[in-house]
């Protein structure tokens, strides 16, 4: 039998570039690891959940399994830093955000699939600051702040009116900004507060 003619060249190019293109596509799907090492054995996660940590930033935290998110960085300038910005999805089990009742019994929330949240994680830069209170009239001025905090290893805590979370490290100071959503996003990081690795 005669061998059946080759391909053309400018196709086999084509269907490669195609086969590229579509394996390079952005947003096809969120990810489930940050582009940045981990160190996922550093952190004490329990209950199946996962675990990040950014090494160059020197921080790291632990997250329901069933999130994926989708993470972008930003420098800033006041107070000059890194935004890391956190889109996140969650995929099953998921906890909603519940009003509360006019009678104030809690209301039977059932978890729901698919809710959305966002969050912004600042590393601003110390400053030479001797605590928390002075680098928060020096860089925030016009936050108030609230009750001490406890928050993994950091020196010191606080959560300001707005209902942001700052911490003190040796070297740098962590805004934690969650944004409401229908996902209890609040919820779930308040409760895995204590998982917080500080390094720097």
């Amino acid at each position: 039998m005669p061998s059946p003619p080759p391909i053309p060249r400018k196709i086999l190019t084509a269907a490669t570039l195609v086969l590229l293109l579509a394996s390079c596509q952005a947003g096809s799907s969120p990810r489930s690891v940050p582009t940045v090492p981990q160190i996922g054995s550093d952190l004490k996660c329990g209950g199946g959940d996962h675990g990040y940590t950014d090494q160059q930033l020197g921080w790291g935290f632990c997250y329901p399994s069933s999130w994926r998110y989708t993470e972008k960085v930003q420098a800033t300038d006041s107070p000059s830093g890194v935004d890391l910005t956190f889109e996140i999805t969650c995929l099953k089990d998921c906890k909603p955000l519940c009003p509360t009742p006019a009678s104030g019994t809690p209301a039977s929330c059932p978890t729901e699939t698919g809710l959305f949240g966002f969050m912004i994680i600042s590393t601003d830069d110390r400053g030479g600051a001797s605590d928390l209170g002075s680098w928060l009239s020096a860089k925030l001025p016009h936050a108030t702040r609230g009750d001490p905090l406890d928050w993994g290893n950091a020196l010191e805590a606080t959560t300001l009116a707005d209902g942001r979370r700052v911490a003190l490290t040796p070297h740098d100071v962590v805004i934690l900004d969650v944004h409401p959503s229908l996902l209890d996003l609040d919820g779930e990081m308040t409760s895995r507060l204590a998982t917080w690795k500080f390094t720097y």
